[in-house]
């Protein structure tokens, strides 16, 4: 697994509306396995090809929060110092071990006065959109600005009269 990163990471002030950040993977058995282990969620029809099988799949069907990783991916790697607020996903379509996801999010909002942007997510197989969808990031205020901003006008850092 290997995220798509092409530069640094973007500061708040430097995301505008239209932007696309993309992320893309296949997840095999080996990363299935892994995530059932870490959810505990071992539902048959992600766990068994048999079961898959016997409701009309290929192979084992992706687990749709496995996938929602990759959206981790696209903050961790696009955003400096932002983590995820708010994610609202629709899963439309299944996935099947090994597909190959590719993950397009654009930003559609940038929200000044709460340091957040948000982005409308489509996750595909080839032509077939598996996955839509929004989510928030929030950007953190530096600690040093953050400080500024607390000081009382007098300059005394501390708050209490010297």
């Amino acid at each position: 697994m290997s995220p798509n990163v092409t530069s640094a990471p973007a500061r708040f002030e430097q995301i505008q509306i239209g932007q696309v950040f993309q992320a893309s993977e296949s997840f095999g058995h080996a990363e299935m396995d892994q995530f059932a282990a870490l959810s505990g969620d071992h539902s048959a029809i992600h766990a068994s090809p048999e079961t898959a099988k016997r409701f009309g799949f290929p192979d084992r069907v992706q687990y749709g929060f496995l996938l929602a990783t990759l959206l981790s991916r696209i903050v961790g790697t696009n955003f400096e110092h932002a983590v995820c607020a708010s994610v609202m996903l629709d899963f439309v379509k299944a996935s099947i071990a090994g597909d190959r996801i590719d993950v397009r999010a654009e930003v559609t909002q940038v929200q000044e006065a709460i340091r957040s942007v948000v982005l409308k997510i489509a996750m595909l197989n080839g032509p077939d959109i598996l996955v839509r969808g929004k989510l928030t990031a929030t950007f953190l205020a530096e600690p040093a600005a953050a400080m500024r901003d607390k000081r009382p006008a007098d300059g005394n850092s501390s708050g209490m009269d010297r």
